[in-house]
């Protein structure tokens, strides 16, 4: 038998991006590290239309600024898409809660493709106000 350890310092951690309360999509600094963002570039984002239980979404992050494409901002050290319209549109509630996603690298139709892997949770203060 042959064992092989993993080393959790070469682990992917903290690959997260989460929607503040504005509407943005801010990603933590190892989030924007693993998908390499810079303001130069852009981020298409896309649902499967093929399967209405997959409620994921899928990031492609352009080289440059694309038509059609988000632009990706910068506010000190940490990256964010402006995407209130996007979400007002699905009708994702933000505001009353806390809506992360975990981030995975995947390559999909031989493209890097970041699947967005939801996870909802009432706000606090939303909670207490309701006691």
């Amino acid at each position: 038998m042959k064992l092989k350890f993993f080393n959790p310092n070469q682990l992917d951690k903290n690959l997260k991006a989460t929607i503040h309360k504005t509407g943005k999509l801010g990603f933590t600094i190892e989030g924007a590290k693993k998908m390499e963002l810079s303001s130069d570039k852009s981020i298409g984002i896309a649902v499967n239309e093929e399967d209405l239980e997959d409620n994921n979404f899928y990031l492609v992050v352009y080289p440059d600024k694309q038509s059609g494409a988000f632009n990706i901002n910068k506010a000190g050290s940490y990256y964010y898409l402006n995407t209130k319209p996007l979400f007002d549109n699905l009708k994702l509630d933000y505001i009353t809660n806390a809506i992360t996603f975990d981030i995975i690298e995947e390559t999909i139709d031989s493209q890097k493709v970041f699947i967005f892997k939801k996870r909802t949770k009432l706000n606090k203060k939303q909670d207490n106000n309701e006691k």
